[in-house]
């Protein structure tokens, strides 16, 4: 039961209270007791660190108790007929026919006298406080206003015994405490039933085998169950009352505030967790369409794997490491935006990866970022290129080179990634036999080359390709098994033709990266821009990173022009004219289809012309610009 606790006043009142408990039976009273001004505060903390669950109180120890302790309070007010009685005995005692009476204290503890004055016959005043240290004030106000009488508490009746005013002390009778005890009654109820509530609530959340925080509307945690704190390596007392942002760090503060302030749920993030990975959903609680929390469920699934110190450092200087991230990549386009995000999303995910693409369109960085923004961030990230290898080579570095003696046998690639990412550019150039090795890895079995018994794994795959493995798939070349276990989740990276609102990004990037290395420093012209980002990149970043080293290499000046950087261009990006070995310096398609068309019509101009469509002296343009010469007589 809801143990009630009443303070009061003074003496009378508690000689009151006491036979009226026996009133009301399913109190259960922990104490009734008169108690000091200044004393109510301690007092109140005293009971509330004993288990105290309401409090019964008037006046300033009501208003105390309400500021200084989050405990449920039921106010004594004074009745009508209470108030009534003493204006009556000061009315009598002034001997005016309409006397003026102060009434002053809080407004908590008086009922409505708005007919008093009607009723009997005198003028009332009311001076209401908010605050203690106003009473004395009020007792000044009530003098200086010409009140003949006052009726107030401890603080009021020993002001106006300074100021020669007559005075009567609040009255409170049985009539009042009775009413308190009712209410104290009911309120006590209501605590029972929600600590019924909240027990059945803790058990059911205490043997889920799910953890669950729930929040307020301002991200501060109220409820935490055994599951979660065991998660969180710490107990219930030093949760409690804090922003969830301080005990989960890494929690993503888009998605909370789109639970606090949207409604929007989060579905199944991973999210890392002392080292464990753990899929978590967040879902808004909604009353009547307000928002007043949230609820954040948590299930563990495997404990992550954090290389040793020295293993790390190791591999880090082998190069196995990421070094690009989310947060540096480009993406001032739409479509490489929406991208980025899915990448984001899936990240989080164990499962393998198949990144598709055209050659130098960024497949290899996407992929560090993706490990970058992984649960295994801090493990390797182990690269390697399928197409630069022949087949036995390429699997003895992925699996191990097996040897008699055991010291001798090496680390392979696949061991090295075990906790970490292992990133397979051109995975179509990976052998029947070796492509069976990789989906045993996918699948959590490492088969080490030779007689040697299979290990599990924890390695993440990613693997990229320029090709549509389909038709590998389809020709026998490529394991269906293993293309169906990559693209569990796919991306494509699109070409820079398709992105290009990301050109000049890139451009900016790379030139800063060359300028840096080679201190020479250059400016591009609006109009070598506008011709960036005309231009189709068929080398993608590859390309765009070329270009920009031997723009910094090569300029005799600091500002770069288009014309500069369309000769650059055609140098770095040759083409075979048509049907012959003939080097066409220029990349332009325009200048590609007009070489091909005088090599058509043996150098007429006029047929050139007419079959582009365009006027001689346009096609002379053309020729001029593109610096396209001919052997044929036009």
């Amino acid at each position: 039961m809801a143990k009630v606790a009443v303070l009061v006043p003074n003496q009378e009142l508690c000689s009151i209270a006491q036979p009226l408990i026996n009133e009301f039976p399913s109190l259960s009273l922990m104490t009734v007791e008169y108690i000091k001004t200044e004393q109510v505060s301690l007092r109140a903390r005293d009971l509330e660190r004993q288990g105290c669950d309401l409090i019964v109180a008037r006046g300033v120890h009501a208003h105390i108790i309400k500021r200084d302790v989050k405990l449920p309070l039921v106010e004594i007010r004074v009745t009508q007929q209470e108030l009534a009685s003493v204006m009556l005995e000061l009315k009598e005692e002034l001997g005016l026919p309409c006397p003026q009476i102060a009434l002053i204290g809080f407004s908590n503890m008086f009922s409505d006298t708005d007919h008093f004055n009607q009723l009997f016959g005198i003028d009332l005043r009311l001076y209401m406080v908010k605050q203690n240290d106003e009473l004395g004030d009020a007792v000044e106000h009530a003098f200086a206003d010409g009140c003949n009488a006052v009726i107030g508490g401890d603080i009021v009746c020993k002001s106006a015994q300074k100021e020669k005013l007559p005075y009567r002390f609040i009255p409170s009778g049985q009539e009042s405490l009775r009413n308190a005890l009712g209410t104290a009654t009911r309120v006590a109820y209501a605590i029972d039933m929600e600590k019924r509530n909240s027990a059945e609530i803790n058990a059911l959340l205490n043997y889920t085998f799910n953890g669950i925080i729930q929040v307020d509307s301002s991200g501060i945690v109220r409820r935490i169950n055994r599951i979660s704190n065991d998660l969180l390596e710490c107990p219930t007392a030093t949760v409690l009352g804090r922003p969830i942002s301080e005990i989960l760090p890494n929690l993503s503060r888009e998605l909370l505030e789109n639970a606090l302030k949207r409604g929007q749920e989060a579905y199944a993030f991973m999210l890392d967790i002392h080292h464990k990975a753990v899929v978590v959903n967040i879902a808004p609680i909604l009353v009547e369409n307000q928002i007043e929390g949230a609820v954040l469920t948590f299930q563990e699934g495997q404990r992550l794997i954090e290389m040793d110190s020295e293993m790390r450092r190791e591999l880090y200087q082998r190069g196995f490491v990421a070094k690009h991230s989310f947060e540096n990549m480009i993406q001032e386009d739409p479509e490489t935006v929406q991208m980025l995000e899915l990448a984001k999303r899936i990240s989080k995910f164990n499962a393998p990866i198949l990144l598709t693409g055209e050659t130098g369109s960024g497949k290899n960085i996407l992929a560090q970022c993706i490990h970058n923004e992984s649960l295994v961030h801090s493990n390797a990230f182990v690269s390697i290129d399928c197409s630069a290898w022949l087949p036995e080579t390429l699997d003895n570095m992925l699996f191990g080179n097996f040897t008699v003696r055991k010291d001798s046998i090496v680390d392979s690639y696949a061991e090295m990634a075990q906790g970490g990412t292992l990133y397979l550019s051109h995975v179509e150039m990976l052998p029947l036999e070796t492509q069976y090795k990789l989906l045993c890895l996918i699948r959590g079995r490492f088969l080490h080359n030779g007689p040697s018994r299979p290990v599990a794994a924890n390695v993440r795959v990613i693997a990229s390709t320029a090709i549509n493995l389909i038709s590998r798939v389809e020709k026998g070349e490529f394991r269906s098994d293993l293309y169906y276990a990559l693209t569990v989740l796919s991306l494509e990276v699109l070409p820079l033709r398709r992105r290009r609102a990301d050109i000049l990004g890139w451009m900016e990037l790379y030139l800063d990266e060359w300028q840096k290395k080679y201190k020479r420093y250059v400016h591009l012209t609006q109009g070598a821009r506008d011709y960036l980002l005309d231009y189709d990149w068929p080398g993608n970043l590859d390309q765009l990173c070329s270009v920009c080293e031997r723009l910094v290499l090569l300029t005799q000046k600091r500002n770069i022009d288009e014309v500069f950087l369309r000769q650059q261009l055609e140098q770095v990006t040759p083409r075979m004219l048509p049907g012959t070995e003939q080097i066409v310096l220029y990349k332009d398609q325009k200048a590609v289809e007009i070489a091909a068309l005088l090599k058509k019509h043996h150098g007429n101009r006029q047929k050139v012309a007419d079959e582009l469509g365009v006027s001689k002296t346009t096609l002379w343009r053309y020729l001029k610009k593109f610096n396209i010469t001919s052997d044929y007589n036009c």
